[in-house]
């Protein structure tokens, strides 16, 4: 048990250094002046995700006379 109680104050120190380092990687890549790598699963993904949610503005918009829903009826 004695290792493990060390982890924590090292996990500590490790994330912000991690971070920082991700920080001066992305600074250098966007002043080098090369183009950000594409990845095409996240683009799908986005892609997905606005096609579902047009479908749903449009569904919700056909559900809706008026534009606005009432509860006087």
């Amino acid at each position: 048990m004695a290792a493990g109680s060390g982890l924590g104050g090292l996990v500590t120190v490790l994330l912000p250094l991690v971070g920082i380092a991700a920080m001066i990687r992305g600074h250098i890549r966007r002043t080098s002046g090369k183009p950000e790598p594409v990845d095409d699963a996240l683009e799908k993904r986005r892609d997905a995700t606005r096609e579902s949610e047009r479908r749903m503005q449009a569904y919700l918009a056909q559900s809706r006379p008026g534009g606005h829903q009432t509860y006087d009826e």
